[in-house]
Order: structure tokens, then sequence, then C-alpha cells
């Protein structure tokens, strides 16, 4: 079979590749967004359901499908999109990707100033934030939860994150100081309870599943994770 660099396929067709996912997505099921795991989508959607948000924040645009997704999803209902990507190549794809839909803002730069730079506005809105933005030698995690811990109507969900319960989920490792888990966040977003997958990572089928976690910043945001039986609370 052959090969394809998805990222040089992107920056050669973005808007093809993008209408190509979304195709495939309709007529097979094999979802584009969200590392392509369909048991994470239907948390989203329970937790969409449950959770009225007005805003979809995502750090970590790359090259843009999962953002095209949270579009997709808010403007049912009239919400914002706004995604960050730091690295300049993948900026440029996805401002083709995604770039010129009516309700998303990209920012080109950090993601931590980026959170700050939305803090003033979204800070007492309702928000889902989709935290993916540790490629690069600094990792921002614990920066970009201190932030989001004082906007107390969000709900985020970390990709690439280890499960402790099934290391069969993949996670992001560097070194022994930087790896993508609780002891890496610890203290950073105060008392909030961290939900974790409540199935295997062999549910996934064929693809290899990447762990992930979810926090939110409020009771009432907690009692609704409470509510979706695929997560569960973590207690050590």
């Amino acid at each position: 079979m052959l090969n394809v660099d998805p990222v040089k396929l992107a920056e050669a067709y973005p808007r093809s590749t993008l209408i190509a996912r979304r195709f495939r997505a309709a007529l097979s099921g094999k979802i584009y967004f969200f590392n392509g795991q369909k048991n994470r989508a239907r948390v989203f959607h329970a937790l969409n359901t449950e959770v009225q948000f007005e805003n979809y924040i995502e750090t970590g645009t790359f090259l843009g499908m999962t953002t095209d997704f949270l579009a997709r999803t808010a403007r049912e209902r009239g919400a914002h999109v706004y995604s960050c990507e730091i690295d300049d190549r993948h900026f440029g794809i996805a401002s083709r990707t995604v770039g010129m839909l009516q309700n998303v803002q990209l920012y080109h730069g950090n993601s931590v100033d980026f959170l700050r730079s939305l803090s003033a506005t979204l800070s007492r809105t309702l928000n889902f934030a989709y935290l993916d933005a540790h490629w690069n030698e600094y990792l921002p995690l614990r920066d970009e939860l201190s932030i989001l811990k004082e906007w107390p109507d969000t709900v985020v969900m970390i990709d690439d994150f280890k499960v402790p319960s099934d290391e069969r989920f993949g996670w992001d490792k560097y070194d022994d100081e930087r790896e993508i888990c609780l002891r890496h966040v610890d203290g950073s977003f105060g008392d909030n309870a961290v939900y974790f997958p409540n199935y295997p990572a062999t549910d996934e089928g064929t693809v290899a599943a990447r762990g992930y976690c979810v926090i939110a910043m409020s009771e009432p945001l907690r009692q609704a994770l409470d509510r979706i039986p695929l997560l569960c609370a973590f207690r050590a």
C-alpha cells in the first residue's frame, strides 16, 4: 500500500483533503477527528448534549481536522471555535483548510499566550477546551491548566494522556521529566477530579488508541461528567 504523508497531502490539496475525509467519514463511519477514535467521539457527543457550550477552544490546530469537526458542531448552536497553532507550516495549512470558516478564529503562536488573550472574554462562558499542543521542547500543559482552572464553566479534554488503568492507550513521553501523565500536571488544576476512559483501549478496534483525560472546572460540570458511562473519575 502506498504511504502518503498527510501533511504534504494537506499542504498540496488543503480543501480537497478535508472534503475527502468528511466524505469517507460519511460513507464508512471512520472519523477524521479526535485521533479517529469513536468512543472518544461518543464521550464528546454525550458531553456536548449535557452542556450547551458557547465556545470550543483548541490548542494545537495541526491540519485543522478536529477544528473542522468542532466548527461544524459549534455552528449548530451559534457557537464559536478558537484554535491556535505554533508551527509555521501547520498554521499555513490550517489557514487553508479551516481558516475561512466564519465561526473559526485561528491564532498563530504559543498556546499559553493564546489562552491568556482569551481569558477576559471567555473565562465566564461555557467552554469546551481540547488541549493538544505538546509536540515541542516546551510542554505548555501545566501552564495551560493553570489558566483554565480560573475558567469555572469550562470542561477540558487532554489528548495523548497516560491512562493509569490501561497502558494499552498510547501517550506522549519524551523523557523522565516530560511525560503527559498525572504526575506531570499535579497541582496545576486545583482539586478538580480527573476522568479517564471507562472502557479498554481494545474497544477502539483496529485504531491505535491514544489516551486522554477530561477535567471539569466546577461541581455542576463534574456532575455532567458523572452522567457519562464511558468516563470514570480517577481514584488514587
